[in-house]
């Protein structure tokens, strides 16, 4: 069997474009967009696409088979931004180098390096997405906090954010059955060994809830962030020709554009002097 070839399909479009520039600039806004693709495809094949006739058994099993994809996708999104925010914040500069030296959950191995040869990756993607650990809330928060002094996760967001990891656990590894173990863990012994029903419903539900927690994400640590970073070039005062290019990639990790059609803002003069007035006052 050969080895799947890059999608032709999106080559020119526009919409991949442009998904792909926040992609590259702003994980929590790719999140959105590419969250809410996931969403209207769940929702694509309902009844009023469908004939009559074919809006049967046959029809809402493979309607739901797909689902359960899309969720596991979504959930992939979701992990996949935690680890490409704090990837993105160490390629934008050195502000966070001391700290990163102390954490354990980081290390660069020999095999790693080598497969530079074949393709090569930023530093901040070398060193946190081949890491584990993502699919801990708690363990998430210890990171955050470490770098940025604040958490993705609340309270509340600890347990709910567990389930979903559960759920997506089941998906991704069990065809979609609960073990009788899971069902224990999410307190749903009706679940025990059988398929979990997900649909569209429960998968914009799970997209909108997620949305809250990344909107949250890219302003605190977003904010976090610049601060830090604004406070460590004190010394050497504002100068806006030296610092736009990096100025303009911690504005744009820090931002959430709740859209798939708008592009990412820029910012100017005015918003850098007014960023370093308010920091350095």
């Amino acid at each position: 069997m050969p080895f799947p070839e890059a999608a032709a399909w999106n080559r020119d479009s526009a919409d991949i474009a442009r998904e792909n520039t926040k992609r590259k600039d702003s994980p929590c806004s790719f999140f959105f967009s590419h969250g809410r693709s996931l969403v209207l495809a769940a929702d694509y094949f309902h009844d009023g696409r469908l004939s009559e006739e074919a809006r049967g058994g046959v029809a809402l099993k493979h309607r739901h088979k797909i689902q359960l994809a899309i969720f596991g996708q979504l959930m992939a999104a979701f992990e996949y931004m935690l680890k490409d925010f704090i990837a993105k914040s160490i390629d934008v500069g050195s502000v966070f180098d001391e700290k990163l030296k102390n954490q354990e959950w980081l290390s660069i191995t020999t095999e790693r390096v080598l497969s530079q040869r074949i393709a090569q990756s930023s530093i901040g993607s070398m060193l946190v997405h081949p890491t584990l650990g993502w699919h801990t809330p708690e363990t998430v928060n210890e990171r955050y906090k470490a770098i940025f002094n604040v958490t993705p996760f609340d309270g509340e967001d600890l347990k709910k954010i567990s389930v979903l990891w559960i759920l997506r656990h089941s998906v991704a590894h069990n065809a979609g059955f609960v073990t009788a173990h899971d069902s224990a863990r999410v307190n749903q012994p009706a679940l025990s060994e059988k398929v979990v029903h997900i649909d569209e419903t429960f998968v914009k539900d799970t997209f909108d809830y997620l949305c809250s927690i990344a909107s949250r994400l890219a302003d605190s640590c977003g904010k976090s962030m610049l601060k830090q970073w604004l406070k460590s070039m004190k010394v050497y005062g504002p100068s806006w020709e030296r610092d736009q290019n990096i100025y303009q990639a911690i504005k744009s990790l820090g931002i959430y554009v709740s859209s798939r059609n708008q592009e990412l803002p820029t910012f100017d003069v005015a918003a850098y002097s007014a960023d370093w007035t308010a920091v350095n006052m």
